[in-house]
Order: C-alpha cells, then sequence, then structure tokens
C-alpha cells in the first residue's frame, strides 16, 4: 500500500509519551508531599491524574484521534496547575511551572491551537501570581511582575517561532514528497493520496470518478533520434500541455516514465470527449527542441469509479488494459467503455 502523504504526527506522540512520565512522577511525588501538609483534596487529584496519565500512555500510541485526548488531558492538567497555583499553601517556587506552558501547547497542539491555549493559560496564571505576590506601587515588587511576565513573553515567543517554522518546512517537505522532479506534477504518492482523500469525502454518496492511464506513442524514439533532454523537455512540454487543460477537481500525475494518470471527476463521456480533445490538441502543439519540430501524440484507456473497481489499484489496473488495447489499434487513441462497450477514439481513423 502507498503511504499517506500526511503531516507526521510521532513526534507529537513522543512529546506526550515524555510528558506523561514526567506527569506520572510528579503527580505521586506531590501525592506524597501534600499528604504530610494535609492537603487532601489536591494530593488525591495529583494521584487520580497520575493514574490518568498511565492510562493514556497505552492509548496515545495507537489512537487515529491523538489531538482529542491531548487536548482532554491538557486542558485538566493546566486547570489542576492553576488551582494548586491559588491555594495558599503554594510557594512562588511552584510558578515556574507556568513556563513550560507555551512549549508543552505548541509541541502537542500546533501552532494555532497551541498559541491560544498558551495565551490562555499564561495570563490565568499571571493573573494569580499578581494577586497572590504583589503589591501594587513596590519596586521591588514592580521588577518580579515584569520579570515574570517577560520571560512569560519570551517562552511563548520562541516556542511560536519555533512551530511556525517546523510546520512551513514539513509543508514543504510533504510539497517535495508529492511532486514529480522533472515536470512539476504531483508524482505517484500525491496520485494515491488525492485518491484516498476524494474517496472519504464521497464515501457514501453517489460520485463520479474517471481514472485516465495516458502513455506517450514511441517515447524511446523520441529519445533514440533527439537525445535524453529531448525526451525530458517532451515530458515536461506534455505535463505543461495537459495542465493548462484541466478542469476544476481533476489532478494530472507522473506515474513513471513516459506515463501519466489523470483523475476526473466528470461523467464517463465527458471525460472521454475530453482526453480525445486532449489527444487532437497535443498532436497539433508540436514541441520545438534545437530547431527541430517534435509530434507527440499518447494512448490511453480509461476506467470509471464503481463499474470497473473502487480501489485505485484495480482501476489502474483496468485502465491499463484499455490503454494497450487503444497501443494494439494503432495508438494514438482513447479506448474508454461506453454504453457497456468498449470503444476507441481516433477521429483521424475513424
Amino acid at each position: 500500500m502507498t503511504p499517506q502523504l500526511v503531516q507526521n504526527i510521532q513526534h507529537r506522540r513522543e512529546v506526550m509519551r515524555a510528558l506523561l512520565f514526567i506527569i506520572c512522577l510528579g503527580g505521586i511525588s506531590f501525592f506524597t508531599i501534600n499528604i504530610f501538609r494535609e492537603v487532601y483534596f489536591l494530593a488525591f487529584l495529583e494521584l487520580a491524574y497520575s493514574i490518568y496519565a498511565i492510562a493514556l500512555l497505552r492509548i496515545i500510541s495507537k489512537t487515529d484521534n491523538f489531538q482529542r485526548w491531548v487536548i482532554a488531558f491538557l486542558i485538566p492538567l493546566y486547570t489542576l496547575i492553576l488551582y494548586a497555583l491559588y491555594l495558599p499553601e503554594t510557594s512562588k517556587s511552584m510558578f515556574v511551572w507556568i513556563l513550560a506552558f507555551p512549549i508543552v501547547s505548541y509541541l502537542l497542539l500546533g501552532k494555532t491551537a497551541g498559541f491560544l491555549v498558551s495565551i490562555l493559560s499564561l495570563v490565568t496564571a499571571l493573573v494569580i501570581y499578581h494577586v497572590k505576590f504583589l503589591t501594587i506601587g513596590e519596586s521591588v515588587n514592580i521588577a518580579e511582575s515584569l520579570n515574570v511576565i517577560f520571560s512569560s513573553a519570551l517562552m511563548i515567543s520562541f516556542a511560536h517561532v519555533y512551530e511556525k517554522n517546523r510546520e512551513s518546512n514539513e509543508v514543504r517537505l510533504l510539497e517535495l514528497a508529492g511532486t514529480d522532479s522533472l515536470t512539476g506534477v504531483p508524482n505517484r504518492l500525491k496520485l494515491y493520496e488525492n485518491y484516498r482523500q476524494w474517496q472519504e469525502k464521497h464515501c457514501g454518496k453517489q460520485s463520479t470518478m474517471s481514472v485516465v492511464l495516458i502513455d506517450l506513442d514511441h517515447f524511446k524514439t523520441i529519445n533514440d533520434q533527439y537525445g535524453h533532454s529531448a525526451g525530458d523537455e517532451a515530458l515536461r512540454h506534455v505535463a505543461g500541455f495537459i495542465q493548462k487543460q484541466l478542469p476544476q477537481d481533476a489532478l494530472l500525475a507522473r506515474i513513471g516514465g513516459e506515463e501519466f494518470t489523470l483523475q476526473l471527476t466528470s461523467e464517463i463521456d465527458q471525460s472521454c470527449d475530453f482526453v480525445d480533445k486532449l489527444r487532437r490538441e497535443l498532436k497539433e502543439t508540436s514541441l520545438m527542441h534545437e530547431g527541430k519540430v517534435i509530434t507527440i501524440t499518447f494512448s490511453a484507456g480509461i476506467a470509471i469509479y464503481g463499474e470497473d473497481g473502487t480501489s485505485l489499484d484495480a482501476l489502474l489496473a483496468c485502465a491499463d488494459k484499455r490503454l494497450y488495447i487503444a497501443k494494439r489499434q494503432g495508438r494514438n487513441q482513447v479506448c474508454c467503455k461506453r454504453n457497456h462497450a468498449e470503444s476507441t477514439l481516433n477521429k483521424e481513423l475513424c
């Protein structure tokens, strides 16, 4: 099975796993301390949260709803910490925990959600800090206040810049991973991912999809006669030509060699007519290479979603069979299925 072209959250699972271990150890430690201090309600809250963290260790490694579990863990955790900060028995040293809010939030929730949770939790913590420890009008307290505020702002700024750059780099890597380096069009990986997304979006609905397999005719001859640079230029020429003609929601991908695939969301008759129009117009749009005119044609086979299969592999296999029917009948043709019968389209030959 072709791997999905999606953002990787494995690093977030690792961060969450490390956080859960720390919360387990910290919760048990503070439970013991607060039992001796006779702060029983907080102690048992910390013990309960340690048990919750242990239970989550198994869940977060396998769940598909990772983000929901993160939120279900962080919001109560921050609430528990803020409650502990508010208690009269709490010392100033407890407030070092608030500096971890931005880092944990951004690493586990991403740029947008991480920013919102960080701001909300930090503002609440700073209000609690000022109410408990600072008296307005004393210069030493103003200095303490500024230290807390600016150190918190520094942490959230660094976390935001890091996560913003990390997400941008990941998006860029995903784009590169899904793009054919020679032609600039999507590759096989992107083709499978696009098909998966289309299936999820149209699951249980009456939807149309045609998968077209295109193979350039006599491509080896172009390489042999004009050189491999001409072959590369021919591939770029065909990719650029088809891309300009594509309707909305259609996808062109190069899947290897001189083979391209189209995903069209139109009815079968419209898809057949569109691909045949491409075939005729491409022949009339010659490639100029080093002063020489190169005429390029293609053969194509078209498969229909549902009637010819529901998986992309099945549709590609069916389209491939029809492609070779077109090639056996003389190339420069489109083979598709109309009215339950396979037919080839080539206005010049018919």
